[in-house]
Parts: C-alpha cells; structure tokens; sequence
C-alpha cells in the first residue's frame, strides 16, 4: 500500500516537472519579456501611462530621443497585455503595446522584445524578422 502511494507520488512529480520544462521550453510564462518605447518626436516630450490588469507603471514622461524600457514575465494563464496611453501637445494614442498571444508578440515584434517608436506623425513597430519599423498607430487630435 505504501509502495503505491510513493510511485502514485512519484508519478505526479514527475508530470509536474514534465509541464514545466514544456512551458519554459516553449517560451512560456519563464522568459522575460521587453516593451521599449523611443521617443523620437521632433524636440517634444513624450508623456505616457503603461498598466496591465496587474501592474500600473505609472504615469511618465521623456524629452526626444530618449528611451525607456520595462520587463515582465507572461503571467501564468498566458493572457498576459500591457496598454500604454500616449501624449504630446494637443495629440493622444492609446493600444496594446504587448499582448501575450503569439500572433502579436512572436509575428509582429519578432519575439521577446517589442520595440515601439513614436514620431510626429504616429506610432511605428519594429517588426524583427523584417529588421525595419511599421506605422501602426495615427495620432489623434485631442
């Protein structure tokens, strides 16, 4: 009876490890992510607010041509996103700048980093696998 119990044990350990080595093989919610933001408006500050559901970064702001980054780990149902609020003089934007489903992060940014850079006349990704940067996002006139 006990010998069944400790296999049984075993067995458990066992699928357990098995599933994480699966999720962190595949990228799961053990890597580090990257969200970079460039400010490279002509000679204006950017102001910006980033949250998730679980962590707000606060409200910040940048002068031209500077750079912030933050990192995070995909949580561990895999619905991990981040959305950012943008400003500078009368114009906004607002959008996801990280989702956790592979059709954004792995296709679009390229992987573990999305890089985004703001300009005057909108918002542009860098896509990796491409090696260049796309306008994604107009600014709106506030």
């Amino acid at each position: 009876m006990e010998q069944r119990r400790v296999t049984r044990g075993f067995y458990c350990f066992v699928l357990v490890l098995a599933l994480f080595v699966d999720l962190s093989s595949c990228g799961g919610a053990f890597k580090r992510r990257y969200v970079r933001i460039v400010n490279n408006l002509d000679n204006k500050q950017l102001d910006y607010h980033c949250k998730s559901k679980d962590d707000d970064l606060g409200r910040r702001s940048m002068q031209a041509k500077e750079v912030w980054e933050f990192a995070f780990h995909i949580d561990f149902t895999l619905d991990t996103l981040f959305y950012s609020d943008f400003w500078y003089d009368n114009f906004h934007a607002s959008f996801d700048v990280f989702r956790s489903d592979p059709t954004f992060h792995q296709y679009q940014c390229g992987g573990d980093h999305c890089i985004w850079k703001a300009q005057d006349d909108g918002f542009y990704l860098f896509l990796i696998p491409k090696n260049e940067f796309v306008k994604k996002y107009d600014w709106e006139k506030v």
